[in-house]
């Protein structure tokens, strides 16, 4: 069920990219801890009232309430979002298209080694992204601004980021083991996520537009709801079940899919 050797392989490739990406989001949780002080924050809020930036950059004046409607709306979505587009393709739907996984398939690996192995690193990956970037900013706090973050409602946040990345991932895995090139796959894996995230700010730039809400996914990653500490459980849980069901359904469709020879 479980190809250490693949495994490891998996990692080589695609380190780079998981490095590149951690660091930028402990880059931009770093600077904001460093730069946006709770007067800063009420300042760049005034500024901007009125305009379609006041629609996103809201809060109630604190750095964590700060960072959940700007790093968690832009930042937080858009860099993993753009990691799990391109490692959720290069681990199935690239090597099918370039004709490597035949070599695979030629070792002791069996077709459903190598997917539940590679959806085992794509999860762990984003887990480790996330649990690195909630030390960094935990850490960039404490020495910045002493006291001045919320511990539990930035670790709510970074779960919650983390949960959205999973369901977003898993469309990006799903759609590289569906499809057998990764021009589709990049299609449909970039094509929804960049949907969700398009209508969201739509969302966010005009109350008029608030029925969208029901066909992103970008709804369950509500940071007002987790910055209040009431009604995100039930979002977490269904975030969750998504991410299952995704991942449940591309390792059984790549095992019995034909594979072009």
């Amino acid at each position: 069920m479980f190809s250490p050797p693949y495994f490891k392989q998996i990692v080589r490739s695609n380190l780079k990219f998981l490095l590149a990406f951690t660091a930028v989001l402990c880059l931009f949780l770093t600077v904001m801890t460093n730069v946006f002080t709770p007067a800063a924050m009420n300042d760049l809020q005034s500024a901007v009232s009125g305009t379609a930036l006041g629609h996103i950059l809201t809060g109630n004046g604190t750095l964590v309430g700060f960072m959940s409607n700007s790093f968690y709306a832009l930042m937080a979505i858009i860099f993993p979002m753009v990691y799990s587009i391109t490692v959720g393709n290069r681990l199935i739907a690239e090597k099918v298209d370039k004709g490597t996984m035949a070599g695979f398939l030629s070792t002791p690996a069996t077709r459903l080694k190598i997917v539940i192995t590679s959806a085992v690193y794509f999860i762990a990956s984003l887990a480790v992204m996330w649990g690195i970037a909630s030390v960094a900013g935990v850490a960039a706090a404490h020495i910045f601004q002493p006291g001045a973050l919320d511990v539990e409602i930035f670790l709510n946040l970074n779960m919650g980021a983390f949960l959205y990345h999973l369901v977003v991932s898993g469309i990006c895995f799903c759609a590289s083991c569906i499809f057998n090139t990764s021009r589709n796959s990049l299609i449909f894996g970039a094509g929804i996520p960049l949907f969700f995230f398009v209508v969201s700010l739509f969302i966010k730039l005009s109350g008029d537009l608030d029925f969208l809400k029901y066909v992103t996914l970008n709804t369950l990653f509500n940071t007002q709801d987790i910055l209040s500490g009431v009604g995100f459980e039930g979002a977490f849980t269904a975030m969750r079940t998504a991410a299952v069901i995704l991942y449940a359904v591309a390792i059984l469709w790549f095992q019995e899919k034909d594979l072009p020879i």
